[in-house]
């Protein structure tokens, strides 16, 4: 019989009942390639020059000989890279047996690394060729690399790669200069996500530089009879899954367009729970992909304003309008003694009455985005001296607080608490646990309605737990305070970014620990016309992402009876992990947002959620004056909309957009010049900003660019178009003119765009 249990619960079993031992895994080092291939010829222990040992399974030189050989059958290692090294993981509970080898070459450092596992299938491959100095512009479009990714499965995988579904391919970025090809196994024509296999080619190359394989190739598979439609099983997933209407903030920065200091709070729902899927066969309903089982060994399982003021009157100097308004403003201020005792006589406060010693600074405060205001920052603490020698308490209280020095209320508190344990008996002493969880709350709730009654009224308990353990009754834990947590709300609807928390102690009755996050200039969106959450279930549960698929349930078992014979072993094979497959339906749906008004897909910004790819236009054909608009496009740098109208002048704003996505500049709604087109001039200016060397390109009287038509370019500009020609990001033509005032197109600035990211990358102008 299964008795399923908490991954905490079956850790704190462990820890209590199994003496911990190394052994997991092995990391053996052979610098001499030679005499390594000696040594497995010979059949002896390979030589090392460090040993780790973790894992019951030693390596075995045969088997190492086995798992080159089982490589190299499939890759092929050139000859220069001839240093050779070797690392084995031997399987446990918590990692896969797996050999990690590594060819090198000595002049740079180039390698290929390849992971196998126990049978000597490759699950990793990576090769780093150092002696190569690209500028990581793609040769080749992203389409005309996939058979390259294609072909390079067959050889390393031969056994999985009939059983894959392409998904996508994506740019790995400039830095990279590789093009990620993504698959996903299938099987009986179902999709099993769980299963991957992913290429990543260089993109200049053309070569394959890395790949990863996750597969159960012992895994089995159960047919892909439904006894439950797609449809029905939706209907399963809403009675199980509840929509929540919530508030989220935009992370990305949409502010007010007349208020830029405010903070957008805007509504979606959401689901409650983070996974759900239904049985194809059985209509069960699954609420996790992670069991954990026990099992047993039958088998069941401080200022003042006066003094400034002195300082004036002597004649020795004279205070601008800005210090006589911070003095008139400190006046207004609460004093140090004020803020100190605004902390200890609060009768709320858990003050212990060994504090006596303060201090206390005043600083501002912009905590949250709210206006600036001045705080006390008060630390008290008792001032006797410890004696780490002696077996007397050497316990010493201290507390912090944080007082608004305008209006005296307390904005934070924390204070220690005394541990019951008395090291020198080696026990736990018991105390009278006087008040429970609700007194708790009480006393909270009553201090938070004195100090901050707005933010409580518009907040929302939504936690409450046991904080500490006061001392143990035998092996029960006996818990002495209590810990709440409040979420602002608006209209009923939570926002988690706001809150408010506090802890009481269960002995003494007072709080120990309280403070609130809170921004007074979120502007909330009105639920108000919102769709009911069944709705709201409807609109999510079609959109793209709820599917049929094989899924891995992973059963984590733990042996109670686990008893080792050896004298050093691994605690962790008290556990075993079965990774059983399910035929399911599943909502993968991503970005889970859903507009309460709309039942539009939003992402995280608030906006319509749209799928990212490459840029794609009505009125670029692949032809060979397209290629570089192809190729950037494929880079995931474009233009948005159908069209890219190549023979239009490129605007300063667009070709800012361009250099963002690559990483140079920003877009600002203060930019004045950004619907005005660009020249030759002014973009090679650009360029060289970009590159750090305007400073350089200032200097006067040292450029020639030796063009015909010199004379026209704007004097101010001549260092910048001199040193872009020196670097090949922009050149005349074969007339030898630059014609500098020419505005730039579309198509011609993705032609500078890849000379920049050329530069940039290979760092020539260095």
């Amino acid at each position: 019989m299964k008795k399923f249990m908490s991954f905490v619960l079956s850790g704190a079993i462990i820890v209590a009942s199994i003496p911990m031992q190394t052994r997991a895994a092995m990391i053996v080092t052979a610098n001499d390639s030679k005499a390594v291939n000696a040594a497995i010829a010979a059949g002896e222990p390979t030589p090392s020059k460090e040993v780790e040992v973790y894992g019951s399974k030693e390596p075995m030189t045969g088997e190492l000989e086995k798992a080159i050989l089982a490589v190299k059958s499939k890759i092929e290692i050139p000859s220069v890279y001839s240093e050779f090294n070797y690392y084995f993981n031997a399987s446990s509970a918590y990692s896969n047996f797996y050999w990690q080898l590594t060819w090198r070459s000595p002049e740079d450092g180039s390698y290929i690394q390849v992971n196998c596992d126990e049978d000597n299938h490759i699950t990793n491959f990576e090769k780093r060729d150092y002696s190569h100095n690209g500028g990581y512009i793609p040769a080749f479009l992203k389409k005309e690399l996939k058979a390259t990714a294609d072909e390079f499965i067959k050889l390393i995988a031969p056994e999985v790669s009939s059983k894959l579904d392409y998904v996508d391919a994506t740019y790995d970025g400039i830095y990279s200069g590789a093009y990620h090809y993504q698959y996903q196994r299938i099987e009986k024509g179902v999709i099993f996500p769980d299963n991957t296999v992913n290429v990543s080619v260089n993109s200049e190359t053309g070569e394959a530089v890395s790949a990863s394989i996750e597969w159960l190739y012992d895994a089995k598979i159960p047919s892909a009879t439904t006894e439950i439609t797609k449809d029905a099983a939706a209907v399963k997933i809403g009675k199980n899954l509840e929509m929540e209407l919530v508030y989220y903030s935009d992370y990305y920065g949409i502010y007010d367009d007349t208020k830029h200091d405010q903070t957008k709070a805007y509504l979606v729902y959401q689901p409650k729970i983070n996974y759900i899927s239904i049985d194809a066969k059985t209509g069960d309903v699954y609420l996790t992909r992670t069991e954990w089982v026990e099992k047993y060994g039958n088998g069941s399982t401080s200022v003042t304003a006066e003094s400034a003021s002195d300082e004036a009157d002597k004649g020795e100097a004279q205070l601008t309008e800005e210090e006589i308004a911070k003095i008139e403003e400190l006046k207004k201020l609460i004093s140090r003694d004020a803020a100190i005792k605004a902390v200890t006589s609060n009768q709320f406060l858990l003050i212990d009455k060994k504090l006596k010693a303060f201090t206390a600074t005043l600083n501002k405060s912009y905590n949250n985005g709210n206006e600036e205001a001045y705080v006390w920052n008060i630390s008290l603490s008792d001032p006797r001296e410890v004696n780490s020698e002696s077996k007397e308490d050497n316990y010493r209280a201290y507390a912090y607080a944080q007082v608004d020095a305008k209006s005296g209320k307390i904005l934070s508190f924390n204070a220690s608490l005394k541990s019951n344990y008395d090291e020198n008996k080696e026990k736990w002493n018991t105390v009278k646990i006087k008040y429970d969880k609700e007194d708790g709350q009480e006393t909270l709730e009553k201090f938070l309605r004195r100090e901050i009654k707005n933010r409580l009224d518009n907040s929302k308990l939504v936690d409450k737990v046991d904080s500490y353990i006061a001392y143990y009754k035998g092996e029960t834990p006996i818990y002495g305070g209590y810990s709440f947590q409040y979420q602002r709300v608006n209209e009923g609807v939570l926002y988690s970014y706001n809150s408010i928390y506090g802890s009481v102690d269960g002995v003494t009755g007072k709080i120990y620990s309280y403070g609130s996050n809170w921004d007074d200039k979120v502007v909330f969106e009105s639920p108000k016309g919102a769709i009911t959450p069944k709705q709201a279930f409807d609109y999510y549960i079609q959109k793209d992402g709820y599917h049929l698929v094989y899924e891995v349930n992973e059963i984590n078992i733990y042996d109670k009876d686990f008893k080792s014979t050896e004298q050093y072993y691994d605690y962790s094979d008290a556990y075993s992990i079965e990774k059983e497959v399910r035929l399911v339906y599943r909502a993968d749906i991503n970005p889970s947002f859903i507009s309460p008004f709309t039942g539009e897909q939003l992402d995280y910004k608030g906006d319509v959620f749209k799928v990212e790819g490459p840029y794609s236009y009505l009125d670029i054909k692949e032809t060979k004056e397209n290629r570089e608009i192809l190729l950037l496009s494929d880079m995931n740098i474009g233009f948005d909309g159908e069209y890219f109208y190549p023979d239009k002048e490129i605007t300063k704003g667009e070709l800012t957009v361009l250099l963002q996505k690559i990483g140079y500049g920003y877009e600002t709604t203060e930019d004045t010049n950004a619907d005005k087109v660009i020249s030759r001039e002014e973009i090679a200016g650009q360029f060289i900003n970009n590159l750090g060397l305007e400073k350089i390109a200032a200097l006067q009287g040292i450029y020639q660019t030796g063009y015909a038509d010199q004379a026209s370019i704007e004097p101010k500009l001549l260092g910048a178009v001199s040193l872009a020609k020196g670097l090949d990001l922009i050149v005349g033509n074969q007339n030898n003119l630059f014609s500098p005032k020419s505005n730039v197109t579309r198509a011609e600035a993705v032609h500078l765009v890849l000379n920049f990211i050329k530069v940039q990358k290979t760092g020539i102008y260095y």
